[in-house]
């Protein structure tokens, strides 16, 4: 195994470390989502998938990686706190992005980017209702788009964009901040 890989504390799958959410213990003996991979500390690793993380409550695979005793925190954790980081990463770089250039919004917009072959991905709301997503979904399966479901709704995206109103289409270009966009978009899609 190499330097770079991890193993998942609850599937035991081999993961890529950029592929892995890791978990250290503090010194209260509770865990904490390390997103920037920095704590110090022994560390268990877990697939950005919802069944993995659920996995971590339900197995005790986690007082396993660990070699100790966990008190796991109440409520979700840590699919909540996965979740939460990934929407504000999303709505980070959709902004950072369209001030870049490398994301447009707008279902006009967005069409007749569609038409000229520019957007590498298609990307929805969250509460993007069925007509605009199966209109989105005919144009990215017809030119072979990728298409995802962000976990921002409609007016956070409008937000996170610096517009007034909702947005719940948007085409993302082939910038490094749209090629950053889309691995929050895929994390994303496998918390859902």
């Amino acid at each position: 195994m190499s330097d770079a890989t991890r193993t998942c504390a609850v599937c035991r799958r081999a993961l890529d470390r950029d592929d892995a959410l890791r978990i250290v213990l503090g010194p209260n003996g509770e865990p904490v989502v390390d997103f920037r991979r920095k704590l110090p500390g022994r560390g268990a690793n877990v697939c950005w998938s919802r069944s993995c993380m659920e996995g971590v409550r339900e197995r005790g695979s986690l007082a396993r990686s660990m070699r100790a005793k966990v008190a796991l925190p109440e409520g979700d954790w840590p699919l909540g706190d996965a979740r939460r980081m990934v929407r504000r990463r999303q709505a980070e770089l959709a902004g950072l992005a369209m001030r870049a250039g490398d994301l447009k919004s707008g279902g006009n917009v967005v069409d007749r980017l569609v038409k000229k072959g520019w957007p590498t991905a298609l990307v929805l709301s969250s509460d993007a209702g069925e007509t605009v997503a199966g209109d989105l979904e005919k144009q990215a399966r017809g030119r072979e788009l990728d298409l995802f479901r962000s976990l921002l709704g409609s007016e956070e995206l409008g937000k996170a964009l610096g517009r007034t109103g909702p947005r719940s289409v948007l085409a993302l270009g082939s910038g490094p901040l749209a090629r950053i966009l889309t691995d929050e978009l895929k994390r994303g899609s496998a918390l859902m």
